[in-house]
């Protein structure tokens, strides 16, 4: 017979195979195990899908098996350690697949010294190791012929910082690793390359307890990422639905203080687009324009400039994003005219030209910005009032380079306001 056998130097005690919860390696960041379940869940496994397991400690073997057992008039088969009975039923990890019970006896000779995995067709114990062996069935030669989407053990490492590791893309699946060790169930998606993180909350199925998690922390590690290539690699794959780089929840949040200088560098060579405005992309712009995500763009924005955006794209100094529109409709035309004709009647002269746009931010109603004050198409719909308000504030910000919510403001408006009363009323002090 062909076993699978996973061994590491060392024993291992019976203790190990039926003491639930007990774990040495809680509180070491050098070991992988936490839990202190792991190989109970994968005998659970093995056994329940009949699986022949075999486990020396040294020369001596140490006996698994079962004996049903009723409870409630329910029918369990419980686990035996040399003929000890255990707590623990084959139903354990009911819904649990081969590669995690692999996995789990597999990350145990890991945090062990010399492990190794094999194919043999004897069982040959060796003292002072601890030998796991399992007979060969599909499943084995699955995981065994895919070894490198479940372990990052022989991947090449194309980028390391403290957050973790980009690795060279197996497979076609997201392969997500913690510590080296697969974590995270691809749903179907794709990505550009395999990412290791160094610590992110897994639940006692060793998979990602938030899969929001994973978002933020792969965005920390591209975003800490100092190789042009792969930054240019992901940021043109992002806006493809099937890949988990640009797979965004509204829940997670981007770490815009893990952005590199080569990441900075990087962004100052290409025009970008977010996807929520690339429909506002002039058909020449379409093509040489990289489209990423708003939400990644949204955290993005503080560090580009101008000439990173399409034309009339513009890049606000507190990361707002807007884009220059053509008046074509002749409300829009009337309404801004009607409200600088207002403010001329009432002797408030505005010096500054006064021109249409569309935010990213649909609660900006407008900004000053390069001696111009930029009124949103939102703005204009809530009418003259509304626009004549927006434009005496942008006035204020300019003239006086005061920013909202601060006490030069306060102070300008109050200035501004003594003025205009001694104007209009040819009164001086």
């Amino acid at each position: 017979m062909k076993y699978i056998k996973i061994s590491n130097q060392g024993l291992i005690e019976p203790q190990a195979l039926h003491l639930v919860g007990a774990s040495t390696k809680r509180n070491d960041n050098s070991k992988i195990g936490q839990f202190g379940s792991g190989n109970k869940y994968a005998m659970a496994f093995l056994l329940r899908n009949g699986y022949d397991l075999f486990v020396y400690s040294g020369n001596n073997e140490i006996k698994i098996t079962t004996k049903k057992e009723i409870f409630r008039n329910n029918e369990f088969n419980v686990i035996y350690i040399n003929d000890e009975k255990t707590s623990i039923t084959t139903e354990m990890g009911k819904d649990w697949k081969f590669w995690q019970a692999i996995r789990e006896i597999y990350c145990n000779a890991i945090d062990e010294r010399n492990f190794k995995l094999d194919f043999v067709s004897e069982i040959t114990p060796i003292k002072n190791e601890t030998h796991f062996y399992i007979d060969t069935k599909k499943d084995v030669m699955e995981f065994v012929g895919n070894f490198n989407n479940y372990f990052a053990t022989n991947k090449k490492v194309l980028f390391e910082s403290k957050y973790g590791r980009i690795l060279e893309k197996s497979g076609t699946e997201v392969n997500i690793y913690r510590k080296g060790v697969r974590c995270h169930e691809p749903d179907g998606l794709k990505s550009v390359y395999d990412y290791d993180f160094n610590d992110i909350i897994i639940n006692e199925n060793r998979l990602v307890e938030y899969f929001w998690h994973v978002e933020e922390k792969m965005w920390d590690l591209i975003y800490s990422c100092d190789n042009e290539e792969i930054i240019l690699n992901i940021l043109n794959n992002s806006c493809n639905d099937n890949f988990i780089e640009g797979n965004l929840s509204s829940i997670s949040s981007l770490n815009t203080t893990a952005i590199s200088d080569k990441f900075k560098e990087t962004l100052s060579k290409i025009n970008l687009a977010p996807r929520g405005y690339a429909g506002l992309l002039n058909p020449d712009e379409v093509h040489n324009h990289i489209i990423i995500p708003t939400k990644i763009f949204e955290s993005i924005r503080g560090s580009l400039k101008d000439s990173n955006v399409a034309d009339k794209f513009k890049v606000m100094k507190d990361g707002a994003f807007m884009r220059e529109l053509e008046v074509t409709e002749p409300l829009q035309e009337k309404i801004i005219s009607d409200a600088l004709y207002f403010l001329k009647e009432c002797l408030f002269d505005i010096p500054y030209e006064v021109k249409i746009c569309i935010f990213d931010d649909k609660q900006i109603l407008g900004c000053a910005y390069n001696n111009i004050i930029w009124i949103s198409d939102t703005c204009i719909e809530k009418g003259v009032n509304e626009v004549v308000n927006t434009i005496i504030e942008e006035f204020i910000h300019l003239k006086y380079g005061a920013k909202d919510k601060t006490r030069l403001f306060q102070t300008s408006v109050i200035t501004e306001f003594i003025s205009y009363m001694k104007k209009v009323n040819s009164f001086s002090i």
